[in-house]
């Protein structure tokens, strides 16, 4: 059971997203314990996009803990057929299924270093190439990330970029933990 400084405090921070969201395209970064309600928030954040015409697209989620390798390039930023062992036709990736829409990006403080860096790009120039082809392809979508983990501390210890975490946390909300 929830008591009421957290849902007063859940309450305040959705209704201060939910203006902000309507406002900007600018990416959204909202971070929190597994299980506060991030992927919650993003849907709630689509929702309101979608239903004032903000957003045209497509919500697209998925949670980077589950991208490893070459699978998580081509699951973001897409494939051609042939570019690995397994990639037997040409793959759209979420990036692009996003276009017009929103990309939630959960846990994005899983993604590797070659993965943050290519969303950089995508998110600096709305283009990216798929892996393995050298046509680019275009994508204007908007980001929401979530995360568990301390980002700045991250950014110390190597495991995630200064520029990309400069670049999602333009507009940044801590969820409270269901235990306060």
């Amino acid at each position: 059971r929830l008591n009421r400084d957290h849902s007063k405090r859940w309450g305040e921070i959705y209704q201060e997203v939910i203006q902000v969201a309507q406002k900007t395209l600018d990416p959204i970064l909202i971070m929190g314990s597994t299980g506060v309600g991030k992927t919650l928030l993003a849907r709630k954040i689509a929702g309101i996009k979608t239903e004032r015409g903000i957003s045209n697209g497509t919500f697209v989620a998925v949670n980077c803990a589950t991208l490893r390798g070459d699978n998580a390039i081509s699951s973001l930023f897409g494939h051609v057929k042939g570019s690995y062992t397994g990639a037997q036709r040409d793959r759209t990736g979420l990036l692009k299924k996003a276009d017009g829409g929103i990309l939630f990006l959960d846990e994005i403080g899983d993604l590797g270093s070659e993965e943050q860096a290519m969303l950089l790009t995508a998110l600096d120039e709305n283009t990216f190439s798929p892996l393995g082809s050298e046509e680019i392809t275009t994508s204007n979508f908007q980001l929401i990330a979530g995360t568990n983990k301390n980002l700045k501390e991250c950014v110390q210890k190597g495991s995630f970029r200064r520029d990309l975490l400069n670049r999602i946390d333009q507009w940044s909300y801590t969820l409270p933990d269901l235990k306060s």
